[in-house]
C-alpha cells in the first residue's frame, strides 16, 4: 500500500492534451501585478478562498472557471518562455489549449470529491516580495495521500481572481511547468527561413507517456519514460512525473523511481512530499516525521497532525500518536479518519475500556451504533483486522451486550 501516493497536477496534463486545440483570436491582460496588503483587500481575498471551497463542496465547476484570470496566466507562460511568442503560429492554439484545461481541472477535483476526497481552503498569505496575495488549498484523499495548490491572485478593478499556481508535488508554478513542456514541443526560432532544431530529444515519448497514462495504461507509460535518456529524463518535473507512474505499478518501482528523483534533486527542498513518501517506505520515521514539521511550518495546515499520527503509528510510537490522532478527534470532528486512528491507537494500547467509551462518544455524536461494530469487526481488504483483540476482549463484549437494546 502507498504511504503517501500523491495526485499529479492534471491541470498540466490537460493542457498538454489540449495544445492543438482550435485557435483563439487575441491574448489580453492587465500588466499591473501587486496588490496592496490591507483589511479590505485581505477580507477580498478570504471571501474568495472561501467561495471556491463552497462551489467545489456544491459540486459548481463554474465559479472556478470564472475566478481564473487565464490572460495573465498566459502572459507569465510567455514571460518564462519568450519563443513561444517567436512561434505566432502556435500561440493560438496554446492559448486555447491553456483554456480547455482550465474547464476540465475543477471537473476533476469535483470526480475526486465524489470519490471521498477533501478539498479545503487552509489558509491566506501575502508575499511581501511579489507584493501580492495567496490561498493555499489542501487536497487530501485516503488513497492517494496529500498535495497542495498555492493560489496566487490578481485584483482586476476590484476583484479578486487567481492567476497562477504553485503545486507543492511537481514543486514550481504551473506558468513555469507550462513554460518548459511547451519549449519542449515547439521549433526553436527560425534562422534564414529554416528551422534551427525541431522538439527537443525525447519529447515524443514524453508526450506518447501521457497519453497512456490519460488511457490508464500504466505499465506502457512507464515503459515509454524509461526509454528516454535525454537531457529531458534529468529535469525534476519528468522524475517527479515518473514516480506518480511508478506508484500505480508496484512498491519496488515506486521506491526506485523515488530514489532517483531524491539523488538528482537531494537538496531541492521541493519535493518534501517525495522526501515523506521515501522515508515512510524506508522505515526512518523521525526523518519522516521531521519532514512533515517542516512541511506544517510551511503551509501552517493543522491538518498534517493527521499525517504525523499515522507516521508515529507505524512506528509503534502509540504515546504520539494518539496525542495527534486527539488533536485531529477535537478540531476536525466530521473526519471519521482521524477518529478511526485514535480508536486504533488506544486498541494498540490495550486500552479497551477507554475505547468503549470513545465508541459511546461516537455514537452520541451521531455515528449509527451497527455501522461502527461492522467497522470494528469485519475484515479490510486484505483479510486482517487490527481491531480483532479489541473484539475479543472482555470491555468490549460487555459493551456490545450493554448497548444491544
Amino acid at each position: 500500500m502507498m504511504a503517501l501516493k500523491k495526485l499529479f497536477p492534471s491541470l498540466i496534463l490537460y493542457f498538454l492534451y489540449s495544445v492543438g486545440a482550435i485557435a483563439q483570436d487575441n491574448i489580453k491582460f492587465n500588466t499591473k501585478d501587486t496588490i496592496a496588503y490591507n483589511d479590505v483587500n485581505s477580507e477580498k481575498v478570504v471571501a474568495l478562498g472561501s467561495l471556491i471551497e463552497s462551489s467545489f463542496n456544491s459540486r459548481n465547476q463554474d465559479i472556478f472557471i470564472s475566478k481564473f484570470y487565464t490572460n495573465v496566466f498566459i502572459k507569465r507562460i510567455l514571460d518564462i518562455n519568450t519563443s513561444i511568442a517567436q512561434n505566432i503560429e502556435y500561440i493560438k492554439p496554446f492559448a486555447q489549449g491553456i483554456q480547455e484545461g482550465l474547464n476540465k481541472f475543477p471537473a476533476e477535483i469535483i470526480t475526486e470529491l465524489e470519490n471521498g476526497a477533501y478539498y479545503d481552503f487552509v489558509n491566506y498569505r501575502y508575499d511581501d516580495s511579489l507584493q501580492t496575495y495567496y490561498i493555499l488549498f489542501r487536497l487530501y484523499t485516503s488513497e492517494n495521500g496529500i498535495n497542495y495548490h498555492d493560489y496566487r491572485i490578481h485584483k482586476k478593478e476590484e476583484k479578486m481572481l487567481i492567476s497562477d499556481a504553485y503545486i507543492y508535488l511537481s514543486g514550481e508554478n504551473l506558468s513555469k511547468s507550462m513554460a518548459r513542456l511547451m519549449g519542449y514541443v515547439m521549433p526553436q526560432k527560425k534562422i534564414l527561413g529554416f528551422i534551427k532544431k525541431s522538439k527537443r530529444e525525447g519529447a515524443n515519448d514524453l508526450f506518447k507517456a501521457l497519453q497512456y497514462k490519460k488511457a490508464g495504461d500504466f505499465q506502457k507509460s512507464y515503459k515509454t519514460l524509461n526509454t528516454i535518456t535525454s537531457e529531458i529524463s534529468k529535469e525534476k518535473f519528468f522524475l517527479i512525473f515518473k514516480t506518480i507512474i511508478a506508484s500505480t505499478i508496484d512498491e519496488n518501482t515506486y521506491l526506485n523511481s523515488l530514489e532517483e528523483l531524491i539523488n538528482n534533486y537531494s537538496e531541492d527542498p521541493t519535493i518534501v512530499l517525495n522526501k515523506i513518501d521515501y522515508n515512510i517506505y524506508k522505515g526512518n520515521y523521525f526523518e519522516a516525521i521531521q519532514l512533515l514539521n517542516q512541511l506544517q511550518e510551511n503551509t501552517e495546515d493543522d491538518f498534517l497532525n493527521y499525517l504525523k499520527a499515522n507516521v508515529a503509528f507505524q512506528d509503534k510510537n502509540f504515546d504520539f500518536a494518539l496525542n495527534n490522532y486527539d488533536y485531529m478527534v477535537q478540531n476536525y470532528p466530521n473526519f471519521f479518519e482521524g477518529q478511526a486512528g485514535y480508536l486504533n491507537t488506544l486498541v494498540m494500547m490495550k486500552k479497551y475500556t477507554e475505547a468503549t467509551e470513545f465508541i459511546d462518544t461516537l455514537i452520541s455524536e451521531g455515528y449509527e451504533r451497527d455501522s461502527l461494530i461492522n467497522y470494528i469487526e469485519e475484515d479490510d481488504a486484505y483479510g486482517e483486522n487490527i481491531l480483532d483483540i479489541l473484539v475479543k476482549s472482555e470491555p468490549y463484549k460487555s459493551w456490545k451486550l450493554k448497548t444491544a437494546n
